[in-house]
Parts: C-alpha cells; structure tokens; sequence
C-alpha cells in the first residue's frame, strides 16, 4: 500500500515530501482496524448488521490514534476519509467531491486495488486486470477519476 500510494502520487507529479506523506498514510489507513475483533475481520460469511457498523468505525478510531500523534493531523484527515466515496455515498460521513482530501482520494485506489487482488475469506483473489475494471468502473462515482487515470497510467508505465 505504501509504495503503490507513492507512486500514485508520483504518477500525478506531486512534491516528495508529499509523497512521502502518502507513503505514510498507505502505511497506517487501517490503524484503526486494530479496534475490531478478529473474528469480524476474518469472518468468511456475510457480515451482521452490527458487525458491519463496527468495520465501519475504523476509519473514527484510526483518525482518533492519530490524532493523538503531534504531527499526524493530515495523516489522520486521510485515514479519515479514506472510505468516502466521489458520490458521496461513502462513509463515516458522507462526503463527496472535494470535501475528501486528496491524499484520502489517493488511498482509496490503492486500498481497493490492493483488497481486489488480494484472496479474502469470503471471496478469491481478482486478476489484475479484473481489479482495473472494477477501478474503471467506479471512476467518478466511487473513487476520483484523476486517481484511477493516474493508477492505470502508472500500471500502464511498468507492465507495458
């Protein structure tokens, strides 16, 4: 997560040191997981009303733990919404557009990409390029389409 988010920001040109804030946050966006039980993270049935409403909290616990830490604040604004989704239908709060930083923007490309493409107790592991569809196909609703257009370029760049 941490070097695909670097070269995420790479991709878009950003300053180093914006990068290696990226880095960072690709290293702790799911802190905040270490707040739910094991038995809901690795369930491989379908997950329970409450059981999904506590995955949902970890984004909150996250940006709390790193809040705490001095110099973290924007590190923990992008743990934060890191869930959000374009549209707005994302969570812990629904925002949209440009009300989620960029960094968060960021990271969620690559969590996805990274979740798809991983084996899951509940599904199998997508292929590559499965992954790149399901990217593309949620560009503009779910994830911002500059971030996937910059991920594939990037994919683009080291397989082609």
């Amino acid at each position: 997560m941490s070097q695909i988010c670097f070269a995420i920001g790479e991709q878009l040109g950003m300053e180093h040191g914006q990068k290696i804030e990226l880095a960072k946050v690709g290293l702790l966006h799911d802190i905040g997981k270490i707040s739910i039980p094991s038995e809901i993270l690795n369930k491989p049935d379908p997950l329970l009303p409450w059981e999904w409403k506590e995955i949902h909290s970890h984004p909150v616990n996250g940006h709390r733990f790193l809040s705490a830490v001095v110099g973290m604040a924007e590190i923990a604004e992008a743990t934060l919404a890191h869930h959000e989704r374009m549209d707005g239908t994302g969570y812990p709060y629904g925002r949209s557009g440009n009300q989620i930083p960029m960094m968060a923007r960021i990271v969620a490309v690559a969590d996805a990409y990274d979740a798809m493409v991983s084996a899951r107790p509940y599904r199998h592991a997508y292929s590559h390029s499965q992954a790149l569809q399901e990217l593309l196909r949620g560009a503009g609703k779910q994830f911002d389409a500059h971030v996937v257009q910059a991920f594939c370029g990037l994919v683009d760049r080291f397989i082609a």
